[in-house]
């Protein structure tokens, strides 16, 4: 496949399927008996229907520190060399990832693969449903793209060093006490979660920070927008020289963000890994509720 950007058309990748890795990043979603709702892995999702050849790329135990506290920890080298050398891909394949709800699911794993130089990952855009209503071809089960590839060792680097995808709690805590800070520090959640309004234990946002939600910057197909996301940014004063950490509630739509702004012709925001996740573990780091999004 060609191309410099990070998304990927469902009408390419249905033309080069054969020389690709194809990860499904899918999650189950479900309301529980106390109507919350709910994320789990997607296999299920993945084996009911997913992109012929791909593997299910799991983004709780795979992609993610399951040792972690905190939800969608990024994974360590070593985790990530293990989960590349079973998934059968290196650094100089080509990957394209998606997911079967919003796209922010496949944002996450692709940010995850860059900040380890896996630098020729991109993201279908438009995902599992404009796959699928293009027409092309499903498959189901537990079929596994890539299981013949046995590397040999997958070596993995941590390129945070020299270019940060990620910011850690230290650095968004100085980051809201400082008002006079050059950063900017951007919600990605809908506007009822950064208000407050949604409810749920210890709601709003991080003090000084400004609102785009995720959603906002897709076009209504649900493929990544960049006139949505240059206007959505331009309204609050955010440019190409602008520092921007972006968070949401798990690292997830905030990942989703970080892909629009680069679609959109920006430099790649990092991403606060832990988000309100970990925020909202610490009871003494403040949150605001109510209030106009700025």
């Amino acid at each position: 496949m060609t191309g410099a950007g990070s998304l990927v058309s469902a009408e390419e990748l249905s033309e080069h399927l054969d020389s690709a890795i194809i990860l499904d990043a899918s999650v189950k979603r479900f309301v529980d008996d106390d109507g919350q709702t709910v994320f789990a892995p997607g296999d299920e999702v993945f084996r009911e229907a997913h992109i012929p050849g791909a593997c299910f790329a799991d983004l709780f135990a795979a992609f993610s520190d399951p040792d972690s506290p905190v939800a969608f920890t990024r994974p360590t080298a070593d985790q990530m060399a293990a989960t590349a050398e079973r998934l059968g891909f290196t650094q100089t394949d080509h990957i394209v990832v998606y997911d079967q709800l919003s796209g922010a699911y496949a944002a996450r794993v692709w940010l995850v693969l860059r900040s380890y130089g896996f630098d020729r990952a991109r993201v279908l855009d438009g995902g599992f449903a404009r796959w699928t209503g293009l027409g092309l071809p499903v498959a189901t089960g537990d079929e596994r793209h890539g299981a013949s590839r046995e590397p040999a060792g997958v070596e993995v680097h941590d390129i945070s060093g020299t270019r940060p995808a990620f910011a850690d709690l230290t650095e968004v805590y100085e980051v809201a006490c400082d008002e006079q800070s050059s950063t900017t520090l951007v919600c990605a959640l809908r506007e009822p979660d950064y208000t407050g309004e949604s409810g749920g234990e210890r709601p709003g946002h991080i003090p000084g920070s400004l609102n785009v939600p995720f959603p906002d910057l897709l076009d209504d197909d649900g493929t990544f927008s960049a006139e949505r996301t240059r206007s959505a940014l331009r309204a609050r004063g955010i440019d190409a020289e602008s520092d921007v950490i972006v968070y949401c509630g798990g690292g997830i739509n905030a990942a989703g963000a970080a892909l629009a702004f680069v679609e959109a012709g920006l430099p790649l925001p990092r991403v606060y890994d832990g988000s309100l996740s970990e925020w909202r573990m610490q009871p003494d780091l403040p949150l605001v509720t109510g209030g106009r999004p700025r």
